[in-house]
């Protein structure tokens, strides 16, 4: 069953909080795209500053996956990095506000004919993605235009803690989808995929031990989801790469789609968690600078490494 939003929380005292962040995001979605752009370059310096401990895991991060990188490029990359995330705070707002029209004239897609080419089989689709500064934008430009074709979709995604905001979210991502699964849900992704619909997946992060296995990203032996091999093993479905990412020379936001991915999945775990994790780094280095460095990637290590943040 497909997350939907449920009644409007109350504004009792406990919600405040929640609602102040919605009035704050509320705001911000009408913000004109050049104002927007235009302040989160300030906003982005300001993250930069008071983010100490994101900050510090970024830069391990990029230290650690561009090491021929001296420290001047790395301090750029870093910048361009807290620039996209304050990027990605106008973008979220925007889309929760429904801006659809204003998002529409700064937006396109590249290879959507693949997805087309995937879905025309039969099989459901799952859009395996990697968490671009703009995945937000990301889904509701690709969602829009599956929703003009009649084409069922839904996002998997992690609920948030607050109410209020919760709430928001799902009524805002409601626009562009046919619901939310959460990604403790996995039977609920495997049925959506099993009647031919489309479920988009970003495993790109660090769900502890439990869920994973080891696979190098980087160069680095990574904690890798496996969900990605169970799901397209379970459901029998194609798997369909997506890159969203913001195009500076064209002032635009684009999704990118590749075609299906060949073989996938293997008899062998190992291997398609190899693919997976190559495919991702492949994406994030032509923008480097537009990934979620800010997440502790590899916080899980192999039983008898140190740890990788300190």
């Amino acid at each position: 069953m497909l997350t939907e939003p449920g009644p409007r929380p109350s504004f009792a005292p406990r919600n405040w909080p929640g609602w102040l962040i919605v009035a704050v995001l509320w705001l911000l979605g009408h913000t004109p795209a050049t104002l927007a752009l235009w302040l989160a370059h300030s906003l982005g310096g300001l993250m930069r500053v008071t983010m100490g401990s994101r900050r510090k895991v970024a830069e391990r991060n990029l230290q650690a996956c561009f090491p021929k990188l001296d420290a001047q490029q790395r301090e750029k990359l870093l910048r361009g990095s807290f620039y996209a995330l304050a990027r990605a705070v106008f973008e979220t707002a925007w889309i929760w506000a429904h801006a659809s029209k204003r998002i529409a004239r700064i937006s396109y897609l590249d290879g959507f004919e693949h997805l087309e080419a995937a879905h025309s089989t039969g099989r459901g689709v799952l859009l395996v993605g990697l968490h671009s500064t703009c995945l937000e934008m990301g889904g509701h430009v690709l969602g829009m235009a599956m929703k003009q074709r009649g084409w069922i979709a839904a996002p998997m995604y992690r609920p948030l803690k607050n109410e209020v905001v919760e709430w928001y979210q799902i009524r805002g991502r409601m626009n562009y989808t046919d619901g939310m699964i959460s990604k403790r849900n996995m039977r609920s992704a495997i049925r959506q995929l099993r009647r031919g619909n489309i479920v988009w997946y970003a495993p790109d992060q660090d769900f502890g031990p439990d869920q994973t296995a080891f696979a190098p990203f980087f160069g680095i032996q990574t904690a890798s989801l496996l969900a990605t091999h169970k799901l397209a093993a379970l459901a029998g479905c194609a798997v369909v790469p997506m890159h969203p990412f913001y195009d500076v020379e064209k002032k635009s936001y684009c999704v990118r789609l590749l075609p299906a991915m060949e073989g996938f999945p293997s008899n062998d775990e190992a291997t398609d968690l190899q693919r997976i994790n190559h495919l991702t780094e492949e994406l994030i280095r032509t923008k480097p600078d537009q990934y979620w460095w800010v997440h502790r990637r590899f916080k899980t290590r192999p039983p008898g490494e140190p740890p990788f943040y300190s």
